[in-house]
């Protein structure tokens, strides 16, 4: 080929190729399940225009609320110098906590959990949402703190089957015939029934039982559940001084012994032929663990084992992975009422949206998961009207973009739609993603050192999880403090 023909053939490659880039969206184009990419005009200049957020200074602001000294002013002792130093550590430093967002009606709710929490002697808090609670993480945190605060003990409740490797507040240990049926994900089609109790899930270790078919007595069935604490776990979550078992749906009488530091401290039967019910035990001091034994004809659906003080507060962890958070107009609702009846939560709080961001695709989508997340808040309202509720959004959260990890397309309105559904339905929000430091910040948590979060760019690691546990509780613990004040 002549030095002319090869000048012009490269010169047509290379009109070809910025042709293709200038028609390329910048985002690219779907084909099929890929999306296909060209280089920016910019790019290939060797600009690189992804900017990652500098949370530098978030992390160097970080502080525990609780360490700031209140000291009232002393005017005859003449106190009053260090009484300013005091109080203006605490206005500067608070200006740094990511506020919690809420309607005037939202701050009387909210305002009412706080009542609780100041004069009543059991507290409840419910804590849901997905992967990124799994294990414990960032519920541990919050229950301890807030246990600490004012009082109580014991992880509260927790699933008859662990479907989780590792939790951190506890151990479990359950003999091989126990099977857990969701009803979130990949939901069992042969349950006949929605009462799957308010963690989203039952567990059984005989097979279902039909409502329409005659039962007969044939197989013995036998099955031990133990949890047991965890010498990793913070203090007060290691101390169990009650024991409820909830259940329900078992054809025939099971015998149940539970046994405490070595002694059976208690046989009983559970009940045939209801729907639901409630076997309770104090246990003896200091128990740290517990195991239960069943046998009989036919297995109960277990909804959940709780263990925890029968004063101050009961925080429990509900892990539900790749939910979007809309189970709770999925269950039974009386059902559901019966056992929040017995639990009686003063405060939900509900951190969901992270599932929903891969899949969505345009503004109507998220309108819609809106509307869905929004039903499941007025469920909650209808079943528990004297709680409170405060919605977490999700963390900033990256897919990769040609070599470069970067937010999401959708993620930021997605939040600013949980964000509005939540206030409109006279919820409290608590904006992790802007907390954490917004658009692009996931990288950076990702590439900290030590690591914040996991190299999925998803979850946080532990480090990040107590991390923004602390952010959170400095937050409500402010929204307390405010309380306090407007009530003297």
């Amino acid at each position: 080929m002549k030095p002319l023909q090869t000048l012009t053939f490269t010169l047509g490659v290379i009109a070809l190729l910025a042709g293709a880039m200038w028609l390329t969206p910048d985002d690219g184009f779907e084909v099929g399940e890929m999306t296909f990419h060209m280089p920016t005009f910019p790019e290939m200049l060797g600009a690189d225009d992804v900017e990652y957020t500098d949370v530098s200074e978030i992390l160097a602001q970080q502080f525990e609320i609780d360490s700031l000294v209140d000291i009232e002013v002393d005017t005859i002792a003449g106190d009053t110098v260090v009484e300013v130093i005091h109080r203006a550590d605490y206005d500067t430093l608070v200006q740094s906590v990511r506020r919690i967002e809420m309607t005037d009606l939202g701050r009387e709710n909210m305002f009412r959990f706080f009542r609780h929490l100041k004069s009543d002697s059991l507290v409840r808090i419910m804590h849901y949402g997905d992967s990124q609670i799994e294990g414990d993480r960032i519920t541990s945190f919050l229950r301890n703190k807030l246990q600490v605060k004012f009082g109580g003990t014991g992880v509260g409740l927790r699933p008859a089957l662990q479907p989780y490797d590792y939790v951190f507040s506890a151990y479990q240990k359950n003999s091989d015939n126990w099977k857990r049926y969701p009803i979130y994900g990949k939901v069992d089609s042969t349950v006949e029934h929605s009462r799957y109790g308010v963690m989203g899930a039952f567990s059984r270790y005989a097979p279902l039982a039909s409502d329409t078919i005659p039962f007969k007595d044939s197989i013995l069935f036998e099955a031990e559940m133990n949890v047991s604490k965890s010498d990793i776990s913070y203090k007060r979550t290691r101390e169990y001084e009650n024991m409820r078992l909830f259940y329900g749906h078992t054809k025939r009488p099971v015998a149940v012994q539970l046994i405490a530091r070595g002694d059976t401290v208690l046989s009983d039967t559970l009940l045939s032929d209801t729907t639901y019910a409630v076997l309770e035990c104090e246990l003896p001091d200091s128990t740290s663990s517990v195991t239960l034994k069943f046998s009989g004809y036919d297995g109960p659906d277990v909804y959940g084992i709780e263990l925890a003080s029968k004063k101050g507060v009961i925080m429990d962890n509900i892990a539900l992975r790749g939910s979007s958070g809309t189970i709770f107009t999925k269950a039974d609702y009386q059902h559901s009422l019966k056992m929040y009846k017995d639990l009686n939560p003063k405060f939900f709080i509900l951190q969901f949206g992270g599932n929903v961001i891969p899949y969505i695709k345009d503004k109507k989508a998220i309108e819609r998961y809106g509307r869905w997340f929004g039903s499941q808040i007025q469920r909650i309202n209808s079943l528990c009207p004297d709680a409170a509720i405060l919605v977490i959004g999700p963390s900033d959260m990256s897919t990769k973009v040609k070599d470069k990890y970067v937010t999401y397309k959708h993620l930021p309105d997605v939040v600013e739609t949980l964000k509005q559904v939540a206030l409109e339905n006279n919820c409290a929000y608590w904006d992790m993603y802007e907390a954490m430091g917004g658009h692009n910040s996931m990288p950076s948590w990702v590439n900290a050192q030590p690591e914040l979060a996991r190299p999925d760019y998803v979850h946080f690691s532990a480090r990040g999880a107590r991390l923004i546990a602390n952010m959170f509780y400095n937050a409500l613990i402010l929204e307390y403090n405010n309380y306090l004040e407007e009530e003297m």
